[in-house]
């Protein structure tokens, strides 16, 4: 039987994910809501400036405010430089931030820190705290970074704001120019936008001996930030633990350090347990999705056949390197159209904006955005149905993406589309498209592609299976779960694997004390990466069960069989793993059975997504509505689908925000932000939402665990360009720049008005 006609048992199938009733229930321990004895409150104080220089630091009024505890000044914290970004060692991630600075380069920079006996007095604290500053002209996009005369920010990396320079190319730009009959090109842009993560970020940090430090925090990256601290503290990484309670959400943002290294130095100075949480208004400005300003050219021959893909690809990284230059090498490997002449520009820039770190999409999202909509205006030019274009420049299974290394390993992206034209027949069919004196309603349509597991392939993971004597599991892994389900899949990837219920097992993650590494939750991994690494060890246990049963059966021969276990000699037995485990653990000639996995990614299996929109345009209003929106994707197996779907359903919630109104907005004058909170930064609401129609394709992918690529990051990234294209149709005005609020008014797509 091929493995893509394989029926599962605990894979493939609708599964609660395990932590769902504790958070239904409000049962779940998130990192606010750990205590330590003796815990004191930190809180930071912050520029209130893009960039300035601090004069002088007066304490004596925060001193009076009842609780206060103590200070922690810039000269007190290492001066060293490190990157926050929580990706592994790599030449990309230029040094640059300090833990304090007296010379803030962005709104919300750390310049010092107060602690006291609760979270209010140490937020009274910080207010009471009096800075000086000389407020110095911010350089709050690109233009202004890169222009003559700007002084950079960086020096000791860069003299003229330029971050790096990333090149990647295949074929000859004339020759490109020459076979195409027709060349379309434009800029586009997008704006930063946030994560808006439901649980604040957080911190817990026992560095009260000075010796050994213990961080609770909201993290998807453990491993990786304990060697952070450890580097930031001069500590051995063994006297360092990270552990990571639930998490309520992530989408990048907890990809980096954040304050863990401030309350770790509060905590030994005063001997005590700390505790940081943010507020809403601080977790805005800490980190966001990169803005861009992309430059594409797209050449094609008069039979559709792609020529020709040209770009400059510029992102606004603010005042520290963190992930921009690995966002922008990212971004290069995410074309999934046959182009034999590719070229890639990419340009990382310092500026004085929030600082951009890891978000959803990881560079494709921006990238995807222009080049789906020239698609569009391309097959309109050469009158071509814009799916078929599409498809007649697809990457096939064994083709390779431009200046890729590995061929394409599974791709069922025809059958996606073939099934949301199926579903939008259906809707169709029910409401057919209006186009009258006040409206008109059209559909748009985009394609895309991720990779599972980041795309330079620097993803490792460990897993740790141990059998109990009643045959239950308990299953270690490195993996953080933030929200998307990785455990509940990771449960079920080791219940098919040993043929077990998933109640059978039991699963502890993400604690550098007591799990195995991983590379950390990002990239679209942990299905992947991790999930290779559940099914080793579990291949590993199986081995040594049988070899162990050998040990007791030694004058017998014994196979093994679906998890079932066959013994014939002198003894006929036939043994389920369960009673395997039992005979194992306390036969005479017994043993303790442990398996292990590590996984090294060999490959970055692409899964696809295509996504239809339909919207409307009221002409006398000038106003947009979505009203439905599909997506279909190739995913490999499905370990969840119950879990896909989430993903599939949330992923379009933040590419409707992303689309509509989402950005982060700063004063042109006063040149601070005006999205201090939930009111004034917007994301969809319930009644913002069209409906969704979301689905699966059968495949099969040879590198992942059972089969599976991953999902969490495909699923935002087509949303956007399909509703600009949808749009488009409907409005018959081009769109080259996002948020669509800026230049149309936009309507609830429920409610009374769409009744």
């Amino acid at each position: 039987m091929a493995e893509h006609d394989r029926r599962f048992e605990s894979v493939n199938v609708e599964v609660p994910r395990l932590e769902s009733i504790l958070k239904a229930t409000g049962q779940a321990k998130y990192t606010d809501d750990l205590r330590l004895p003796n815990m004191a409150y930190a809180a930071i104080v912050r520029s209130p400036y893009s960039r300035a220089r601090v004069l002088s630091i007066d304490v004596s009024e925060a001193e009076k405010v009842p609780g206060y505890l103590g200070c922690l000044m810039p000269e007190e914290a290492p001066s060293l430089y490190f990157n926050c970004s929580g990706n592994p060692p790599s030449p990309l991630l230029m040094a640059d931030e300090t833990v304090f600075t007296r010379e803030p380069k962005v709104l919300g920079d750390r310049i010092m820190c107060v602690a006291a006996e609760t979270e209010q007095a140490a937020r009274d604290a910080a207010d009471a705290v009096r800075v000086e500053y000389e407020v110095l002209t911010p350089y709050l996009d690109v233009a202004a970074a890169l222009r003559e005369g700007a002084e950079p920010l960086q020096p000791h990396i860069s003299s003229d704001n330029v971050i790096q320079y990333r090149d990647v190319s295949q074929g000859d730009r004339k020759a490109g120019e020459a076979a195409s009959d027709i060349i379309l090109e434009d800029r586009f842009v997008t704006p930063h936008m946030q994560h808006v993560t439901i649980e604040l970020t957080s911190c817990l940090c026992d560095f009260s001996d000075g010796r050994h430090l213990t961080v609770y925090s909201t993290s998807q990256t453990v491993f990786q930030e304990r060697r952070i601290m450890a580097e930031i503290l001069g500590l051995k990484e063994k006297d360092v633990r990270f552990s990571k309670p639930m998490v309520g959400g992530g989408f990048g943002a907890r990809q980096q350090i954040h304050a863990q290294h401030v309350a770790a130095l509060m905590s030994r100075k005063l001997g005590r347990p700390i505790n940081l949480s943010y507020t809403r208004e601080e977790d805005l400005y800490s980190v966001v999705r990169h803005g861009s300003d992309v430059d594409l050219r797209v050449g094609a021959a008069r039979d559709g056949m792609l020529q020709l893909f040209d770009t400059t690809f510029r992102l606004n990284g603010g005042p520290y390197t963190t992930h921009t230059p690995t966002v922008v090498a990212a971004a290069a490997r995410k074309l999934q159209y046959k182009v034999p002449n590719y070229f890639f520009h990419g340009v990382s820039v310092f500026t004085n904006h929030i600082t951009g770190g890891a978000f959803r999409g990881y560079g494709n999202s921006q990238l995807t955005f222009g080049r789906e909509i020239l698609m569009d205006r391309l097959a309109a030019e050469l009158n071509m149905d814009p799916v078929e274009l599409r498809l007649k420049n697809q990457v096939q299974v064994g083709e390779y993406f431009p200046c890729a290394s590995i061929p394409v390993s599974s791709n069922r992206i025809e059958m996606c589309a073939k099934r949301c034209r199926e579903i939008q027949a259906e809707i169709d069919a029910k409401a057919p498209l209006i186009d009258n004196d006040e409206l008109c309603q059209a559909w748009g349509i985009a394609f895309c592609c991720h990779g599972s597991g980041p795309s330079n392939k620097d993803g490792l993971s460990g897993a740790i299976v141990m059998l109990n004597d009643d045959a239950t599991i308990q299953l270690l892994v490195g993996s953080a779960d933030i929200g998307q389900g990785s455990e509940t899949m990771e449960c079920q990837i080791a219940a098919e694997c040993l043929g077990i219920p998933l109640s059978s097992i039991q699963i502890t993650a993400a604690d550098t004390l007591t799990t195995p590494y991983n590379t950390g939750t990002f990239g679209s991994s942990q299905t992947f990466i991790c999930g290779n690494a559940v099914a080793l060890a579990c291949d590993d246990l199986k081995r040594k069960v049988l070899e162990q049963l050998k040990i007791i059966y030694s004058d017998c021969r014994v196979e093994e069989k679906d998890c079932r276990y066959c013994i014939s000699g002198s003894e006929n037995l036939e043994m389920s793993f369960q009673e395997a485990a039992r005979k194992i653990m306390f036969d005479i000639k017994g043993g303790v059975m442990i398996g292990a996995g590590t996984y090294k990614a060999a490959a970055c299996p692409n899964p696809f997504s295509v996504c239809f929109v339909k919207a409307e345009y009221h002409k006398k209003l000038n106003a947009i509505r979505l009203l439905d929106v599909i997506q279909v994707v190739d995913v490999g197996t499905p370990i969840n689908r119950m879990t896909v779907e989430g993903q599939l359903e949330g992923g379009i919630a933040q590419g409707v925000g992303y689309a509509l109104y989402e950005r982060m907005e700063i004063n042109p004058r006063s040149r601070r932000t005006l999205s201090s909170d939930l009111l004034h930064y917007r994301i969809p609401q319930m009644d913002d939402m069209p409906q969704t129609y979301v689905d699966m394709v059968d495949s099969y992918d040879p590198y992942g665990p059972l089969g599976a690529k991953s999902v969490g990051e495909l699923a935002t990234v087509p949303v956007a360009p399909a509703i600009v294209n949808a749009v488009r149709y409907a409005s018959g005005q081009e769109i080259n720049s996002l948020p669509l609020c800026d230049k149309f008014i936009i309507l609830p797509s429920r409610g009374k008005e769409r009744a």
